[in-house]
């Protein structure tokens, strides 16, 4: 069932992105600048979003009648429920970005923890109700439920958040054709470069649905999707800190403050580089406990020679470079060098499909992993390129050098002890996962607080 899970909201996500458009950003800045017209501003976005996000449901369900591999009662309904969730996510975050501008987003904390509370009780209702039963029927039902406890989750979200903005501004539908054009006009450039940069980290799903036997794509996606899902949320962790020093490297860039500008980058590729090892090496050390953990041995049951936490072990490296390309990916938005980017995203996204199509079907999802980490080498190796020929900055070599030793070290210590003095399954993960990591981040911040500040 999770094969099938993560088969159809990789599938509705597809759909999404085309009715997202960046529009959250977009709304923050145009709000941001016209407080007074925020009411007009919020109306729209929210008018724009509807539309897109009724199109993007009928084609979502209208396609999947016609994929073999989709076309099933409990898919459809899935995809159905799954597309109304992410219709009212996209509702939500117009609301979202009102209070964002507004600096009003204690509220959403409690908003958000309230639905996700929801969630987890109706989940569990699902499971001790019907998954139980051990009957097939009861399998579709429990997994349609646990589908629509997210929509549920997500209607309440939205209706506190509206109840709230609501007092900021009065929230109501405005459709103003010639704003909602400059909007959509607005928003497209960012949304192409945007969609290209990540959507290989979605399109192998696509693919192994496609190009794999019918009687083990589900099992393939599941082992897939397990390791790729949890890199994800690490990777959108990072997106936060340089939102953060955007603005500063966009003055930079536009005030032609070189020094500044080499101290920035410096900093940050010296803390994106360190936190990426770091996460990929204990990533790679506790992957099998993290299966465990998370999931069931299932998962460790090798599937045409490999497992859950083989593909950990590939995807983990995808952080590291990730984390530098990101680095880079703005250093171009600073410099108002998007164009660039485009075409970089574009030539990308071309080779991950081409690559994944040749591969899936000889390789199955192990080269699916393979293609994205060697994606992601080239997306950074381009984009250095394309921001040495703006600026030619120096690398903080002794910095990147510390990482790489720590690592090594952290790697065979890691033997020494769990082959010697294991603790079990959860003694291993917290005890000797918190002792690594503070090991390895505390010599880490030691070996170069001369060079970096935080």
């Amino acid at each position: 069932m999770y094969g099938l899970y993560g088969k159809v909201y990789n599938y509705v996500w597809l759909f999404v992105f085309l009715a997202d458009l960046w529009l959250y950003t977009i709304a923050i800045r145009e709000i941001t600048n016209q407080k007074d017209q925020s009411e007009k501003i919020v109306g729209n976005v929210m008018t724009l979003r509807w539309i897109l996000g009724i199109i993007i449901i009928f084609l979502a369900v209208w396609i999947a009648y016609f994929l073999p591999w989709y076309n099933s009662d409990t898919a459809l309904w899935a995809i159905f429920i799954a597309s109304l969730f992410t219709l009212f996510q996209l509702f939500n975050s117009s609301i979202m970005a009102l209070m964002q501008a507004n600096m009003k987003m204690e509220f959403s904390f409690f908003s958000t923890v309230a639905g996700k509370l929801l969630n987890i009780w109706v989940v569990l209702g699902i499971v001790f109700i019907w998954y139980t039963k051990d009957t097939l029927v009861s399998y579709h039902i429990s997994f349609l439920g646990i589908i629509f406890a997210s929509l549920l989750w997500v209607l309440l979200n939205t209706w506190l958040n509206f109840w709230y903005g609501n007092k900021i501004v009065p929230i109501r539908f405005y459709y103003d054709r010639t704003y909602i054009w400059d909007l959509f006009k607005t928003s497209l450039p960012y949304w192409i470069a945007l969609f290209l940069s990540i959507v290989y980290f979605k399109v192998d799903v696509i693919l192994l649905s496609l190009l794999e036997w019918p009687w083990t794509w589900d099992i393939s996606i599941a082992l897939y999707s397990l390791p790729m899902k949890i890199v994800e949320v690490v990777m959108i962790m990072w997106g936060f800190y340089l939102n953060s020093i955007l603005p500063f490297l966009s003055e930079y860039f536009a005030e032609k403050k070189t020094l500044l500008l080499q101290a920035m980058f410096s900093h940050s590729l010296q803390l994106l580089f360190g936190a990426g090892v770091g996460i990929a090496v204990l990533g790679i050390l506790f992957r099998e406990h993290m299966v465990r953990v998370i999931a069931n041995e299932q998962y460790l049951v090798p599937v045409q020679g490999f497992d859950s936490g083989d593909v950990f072990v590939i995807v983990l490296f995808v952080v590291v470079f990730y984390f530098a390309s990101l680095l880079f990916i703005y250093l171009l938005i600073a410099a108002k060098k998007q164009s660039q980017l485009l075409k970089i995203n574009i030539f990308v996204t071309l080779i991950n499909i081409i690559w994944n199509i040749y591969l899936i079907p000889h390789f199955s999802f192990m080269w699916a992993a393979v293609v994205t980490l060697l994606s992601q080498i080239c997306l950074l190796v381009l984009c250095y390129f394309a921001v040495s020929r703006i600026h030619v900055f120096t690398f903080p070599t002794q910095s990147l050098f510390v990482s790489l030793i720590l690592w090594w070290t952290i790697w065979y210590t890691w033997y020494f002890f769990l082959n010697t003095y294991s603790l079990g399954l959860y003694g291993d993960v917290f005890v000797y996962g918190s002792i690594f990591t503070l090991l390895y981040f505390g010599f880490w911040y030691l070996l170069n607080r001369k060079t970096i500040s935080f």
